[in-house]
C-alpha cells in the first residue's frame, strides 16, 4: 500500500533557497470563514533574477492531472497549479506558480519522473512572482508554493475546475515528509 513517503520522495522546490512558513501557512491552519488550510506553504527568498532557483518539480514520478490557471481576475484562488496523479491513489497538487514561466512546462496526460520541472516560483527577470492569492510574506514577497498532498481515486483529471478531482478527497499533511527530507521553517 502506497503511502506519503512514496509520493514525497523529493523536495518540490530546493532546499537551499526555500523553507517552509509557519503560522498561516502550516497545514490546517485557519482561514476566513471557517475553513482550513488545505496544505503548507513554501517560501522562497528574493535573492536571484536566476529563475532556476525557483523552479519546482514533481516529488514522485506520475502523471499530470491538471495543469492550467484556477481562479479568475475577481477570485484569484490558487493562480497557475499543477496537480500529479502518482497512480497508487495519491496526488500532489503545486499551486501559486509564476504563470508565463510555468504554462506549457506540464500538460494534461504528460507522464513526469521525480525530479522533472513542472513550474517556477518567479521569474525575476520578466517581472513575475507566484499568482493566485499568495499571501506577501516578508522578506520572501509573494514568492510562494502551496503544496498539497491528498488521496483520491486514481485517474481523475480535469481541463476544468479542481473538483473533478479532490472531490470527496482525503487531505494529507506534508509537514513531517517534507521536514524529513531537509526543509527549515520559519
Amino acid at each position: 500500500m502506497a503511502s506519503i513517503d512514496d509520493v514525497i520522495s523529493i523536495p518540490p522546490t530546493l532546499l537551499g533557497s526555500s523553507l517552509l512558513r509557519g503560522e498561516e501557512g502550516t497545514f490546517g491552519s485557519s482561514r476566513d470563514g471557517g475553513k482550513t488550510h488545505q496544505g503548507i506553504d513554501i517560501v522562497a527568498n528574493q535573492s536571484s533574477a536566476d529563475k532556476s532557483i525557483y523552479q519546482v518539480r514533481a516529488t514522485a514520478a506520475g502523471q499530470i492531472a491538471y495543469a492550467r490557471t484556477n481562479g479568475s481576475v475577481a477570485k484569484p484562488g490558487y493562480g497557475y497549479t499543477v496537480v500529479v496523479d502518482h497512480l497508487n491513489g495519491f496526488y500532489t497538487l503545486y499551486a501559486h506558480l509564476a504563470i508565463n514561466a510555468s504554462a506549457g512546462l506540464a500538460t494534461v496526460g504528460q507522464s513526469v519522473q521525480a525530479g522533472d520541472i513542472i513550474g517556477y516560483l518567479a521569474d525575476l527577470t520578466n517581472g513575475e512572482m507566484s499568482s493566485g492569492n499568495a499571501r506577501a510574506v516578508a522578506p520572501y514577497d509573494r514568492i510562494q508554493l502551496h503544496f498539497e498532498c491528498f488521496e483520491a481515486p486514481s485517474g481523475r483529471s480535469s481541463t476544468g475546475g479542481l473538483g473533478a478531482i479532490k472531490d470527496g478527497c482525503t487531505l494529507d499533511d506534508p509537514t513531517l515528509r517534507l521536514a524529513a527530507l531537509g526543509y527549515g521553517s520559519f
